[in-house]
């Protein structure tokens, strides 16, 4: 195996959603950290490049190409020392072993456990997920020093929500609050009722801006949130990855459901508040100071099932979420330092 002190390219391969990719950012940190002078590339699955494209720590970006031919020659041509990759996916070990990278690190995979790593780490999924993924450089003896993921902005997003709050009259001072009614299933939502009802609840108590954000498939949702308001909102539902980082960054508090949003939220260190009724709280729920985590306290499901399993009890789910009314959201809110 190489002498790590000789290492001075390293790729990072992660294909995530949105939320995942926010939370390998650690990694980015204290791989940089520990090899100051490395030319350090991320690969990452297509449309996710926005959410690392910024990062001061990185010096190239990679897109995931689905020809394995183009893909190897992508990587092999690079000529890295080192792969860092960050799920139990043997198809990825195998294109860094065909892409001649000499070390390779990584989880135990689910197809070919150990096989071609230099390095396999244990998949413990039994923590939170940024620990998950810091347990792989922590296998290569990096220090971790800070476990927060970083979302960076770039000046394009910058402008862009400048001059998107601008033309809305929401730079006028007063704070802006967004809510994320969304979730990829259906039982993951609380319901459009309740945000609306918190939408104004802010609205009254703060003299907030209330933006609603939501993906390009969820128009509807937003919709049916801001039709049950007092208030009108502004709905956001097209923004790419970059622009929906630059708006979060804007907004004093966000709320959410557990979604990616959400992530990318405690990404750009703006205050959230992350609602939970059918994700594992020790794996997903932020645990960082500045953000609070709403969850019915008497389910031990929260605490013990899979995101995945969840799918067999939606009932549980929604009784979970039921069970966190806007004014308990309104209290968690009231303590935070927003």
């Amino acid at each position: 195996m190489l002498n790590l002190e000789q290492i001075n390219r390293i790729l990072i391969i992660r294909l995530a959603p949105l939320g995942e990719t926010v939370l390998t950012t650690p990694v980015i940190r204290a791989l940089r950290q520990h090899f100051r002078e490395a030319h350090i590339a991320y690969m990452v699955a297509p449309t996710r490049e926005d959410l690392v494209s910024a990062n001061p720590h990185l010096n190239e970006v990679l897109t995931y190409h689905a020809s394995v031919p183009k893909l190897i020659y992508q990587i092999a041509r690079r000529k890295f020392q080192m792969a860092v990759v960050l799920q139990p996916t043997f198809r990825l070990v195998l294109h860094t072993f065909l892409a001649r990278i000499p070390l390779r690190v990584g989880f135990e995979t689910n197809a070919g456990g150990k096989r071609l790593l230099n390095l396999a780490v244990s998949n413990n999924t039994a923590q939170h997920e940024t620990q998950r993924y810091l347990d792989v450089v922590r296998a290569l003896d990096v220090e971790v020093v800070e476990d927060e993921p970083e979302v960076f902005v770039d000046s394009t997003g910058i402008a862009w929500v400048n001059n998107f709050l601008e033309k809305r009259k929401f730079d006028d001072g007063k704070p802006i609050v967004g809510l994320n009614p969304g979730a990829a299933t259906l039982y993951r939502r609380w319901h459009p009722a309740n945000f609306a009802a918190l939408g104004d609840l802010l609205h009254e108590t703060y003299g907030a801006h209330i933006v609603i954000t939501t993906g390009p498939r969820e128009g509807e949702l937003a919709d049916q949130v801001a039709e049950q308001m007092l208030y009108s909102p502004l709905i956001v539902s097209r923004a790419t990855p970059m622009q929906l980082a630059a708006l979060l960054q804007r907004c004093n508090l966000y709320i959410s459901n557990d979604t990616g949003p959400m992530h990318l939220s405690t990404g750009v260190k703006t205050p959230t508040v992350a609602l939970f009724g059918a994700s594992n709280l020790i794996q997903w729920a932020p645990p960082w100071d500045k953000h609070a985590v709403l969850a019915r306290k008497d389910c031990p499901f929260l605490k013990t099932l899979s995101s995945k399993a969840w799918d067999a009890h939606p009932d549980r789910a929604r009784e979970n979420l039921a069970a966190i009314t806007p004014d308990a959201v309104m209290e968690a809110v009231e303590k935070l330092a927003w």
